[in-house]
């Protein structure tokens, strides 16, 4: 009986992601690749695992068992990478992803540590917002994400990291008191989000309700960027990162303003799953901790 690491990975991803494609684009490669090497494998053991009259790519019960020894030998198999121990020989593809706030503050730093510490790691980068990176990385597109929580499961080793200052804000000219607004005051002005399925969206839109004032006049952005260039235009007010818009507080172009209650800030994590983790996945979170800088 003859079988290999490759075989194992493309079973382990295909069944967890449910599609040869998905598990093509994880491990980098083809899915006739993957197809090839889930024949070989049961091939090797006399077992079919999968099921072939379904359109998703569907485990059978001696698939899910052999499954679940691979997700072990393929951790195992990680840990004896690390026992080299010399960032010299990484020569795999890391993928990272990262929110639009920290790519506008200290991400092009840690990219630069990572550099240093794994000079031939190929690292990839992708910035999305945090639901839609947790979605991804829980389908296993992400070795490593930094993203707002605490919002995962058990399947998850979390890393916390600093905690995001945002503040309400807004132009100036708009004359908004800077002082004791309560959330009533504030809603009677048009109220800038990023759309609705992001973190922060769903964390302001339940302030606005507990405090028993939903919102009626909303700003939707696709980005914190438009966010940030429609708050400076005066056309929203909104709760911004005062990481990435200090110089325009410094400047007065924006002002801050203290409402009451507040709305909490949230802890930023380095995620990655604990199941066929990429080996230099504890490493690179323990990097994004000490580098981990919203002021920057």
């Amino acid at each position: 009986m003859n079988f290999n690491i490759r075989q194992l990975e493309a079973l382990y991803w295909a069944g967890s992601l449910g599609s040869f494609q998905a598990a093509a684009n994880r491990l980098h490669t083809t899915q006739s690749a993957i197809s090839k090497r889930i024949a070989e494998l049961e091939t090797a053991l006399g077992k079919q695992l999968f099921d072939r009259t379904r359109r998703n790519a569907q485990l059978t019960p001696a698939g899910e068992r052999v499954s679940n020894i691979a997700s072990q030998m393929l951790s195992m198999s990680s840990q004896l990478l690390e026992e080299g121990d010399d960032p010299q020989e990484y020569q795999a593809i890391f993928r990272l992803a990262a929110t639009e706030s920290t790519a506008l503050t200290w991400l092009p730093e840690f990219t630069k540590r990572i550099a240093v510490e794994f000079p031939t790691l190929r690292l990839e980068v992708e910035i999305h917002e945090g639901g839609v990176l947790l979605e991804q990385l829980n389908k296993g597109r992400y070795d490593l994400a930094l993203l707002p929580g605490p919002m995962w499961g058990r399947i998850y080793e979390a890393l916390p990291m600093k905690t995001l200052e945002r503040a309400w804000m807004a132009n100036p000219t708009l004359k908004i008191p800077k002082k004791n607004i309560t959330v009533e005051e504030l809603s009677k002005y048009p109220i800038g989000a990023q759309y609705s399925d992001t973190i922060h969206a769903r964390l302001q839109s339940a302030w606005f309700t507990r405090a028993g004032h939903p919102l009626r006049k909303v700003v939707q952005a696709h980005s914190l960027s438009v966010l940030g260039q429609l708050t400076l235009a005066g056309v929203t007010v909104a709760q911004l990162p005062v990481g990435v818009f200090s110089e325009a507080l410094k400047k007065k172009k924006l002002v801050k303003l203290a409402v009451t209650p507040e709305l909490p800030d949230v802890q930023y994590f380095a995620v990655y799953r604990r199941s066929t983790a990429h080996h230099l996945a504890p490493k690179v979170a323990a990097l994004a901790q000490s580098c981990c800088d919203f002021e920057r």
